[in-house]
C-alpha cells in the first residue's frame, strides 16, 4: 500500500489542476446591437450537468418553465467570457460594451436553444428560426422562438425585456404577437 502524499504534494496538485486551462465547448454570442461584435462563451462539465439536470422535466409545460430558467442561466455563463453582463432589460437602460438589443437576444437565445437539443435535453420541443413581430409598424422585436412537438403550438422565447441573467418568458407565440411586454 502506497503512503499518502505529503501536504505539500497535495497542495501542489491542486494548484497545477487549478492553472490548467479549463476546457469546453463553445458558443458564438453576439452583443452591441444588431450583433455587431462576437464573443465566445465557454459551458463546461459542470455548466451542462446544470442544464441537464434543470431540463430533465415530465411534459411540455414544464419543460418551458424549465427553458425560462436555462436561457436565463446560459447567459449568465456566457456573460463568463463576454461582455453581455452589462446588459439591462429592453434598450433604454442599456449603456456601454455588452448591450444587446432584441436582435442580439433572439439570436443568441436561438443559439442556447439549439446547443440544448442537440445535447438532447429538449424532450418536448422543436427550435424554431427566429420571429419578429411589428403590431404599431413602429415597433419591430424579434424573438426566439419553439414549438410544442405534441400539439404544433408555438411558443416566443424572449429573453430582451429583463436584466441580464433573469429568466426570459416562454409564452404562446400569439400573445406575444400581439405586443405582449411586462
Amino acid at each position: 500500500m502506497l503512503p499518502c502524499p505529503p501536504r505539500r504534494m497535495l497542495s501542489l496538485l491542486l494548484l497545477l489542476a487549478l492553472a490548467l486551462p479549463v476546457h469546453g465547448e463553445t458558443l458564438s454570442i453576439c452583443y452591441h446591437y444588431g450583433c455587431k461584435q462576437r464573443g465566445e462563451a465557454v459551458l463546461d462539465a459542470l455548466d451542462n450537468h446544470q442544464l441537464a439536470s434543470l431540463l430533465a422535466q415530465p411534459d411540455p409545460e414544464h419543460e418551458r418553465q424549465a427553458l425560462a430558467q436555462a436561457i436565463g442561466l446560459m447567459n449568465q455563463m456566457a456573460a463568463r467570457t463576454t461582455p453581455i453582463g452589462h446588459d439591462r432589460g429592453g434598450n433604454v437602460n442599456d449603456s456601454g460594451n455588452g448591450s444587446q438589443d432584441c436582435i442580439d437576444h433572439s439570436t443568441n437565445t436561438t443559439t442556447y436553444l439549439h446547443y440544448l437539443l442537440e445535447h438532447g435535453w429538449l424532450h418536448f420541443h422543436r427550435v424554431l428560426e427566429p420571429v419578429w413581430r411589428a403590431p404599431w409598424l413602429v415597433d419591430l422585436h424579434y424573438s426566439a422562438a419553439i414549438e410544442d412537438l405534441s400539439d404544433g403550438l408555438r411558443y416566443a422565447v424572449d429573453s430582451w425585456f429583463f436584466d441580464h441573467g433573469l429568466p426570459a418568458v416562454v409564452l404562446p407565440l400569439a400573445d406575444w404577437n400581439k405586443g405582449w411586454s411586462p
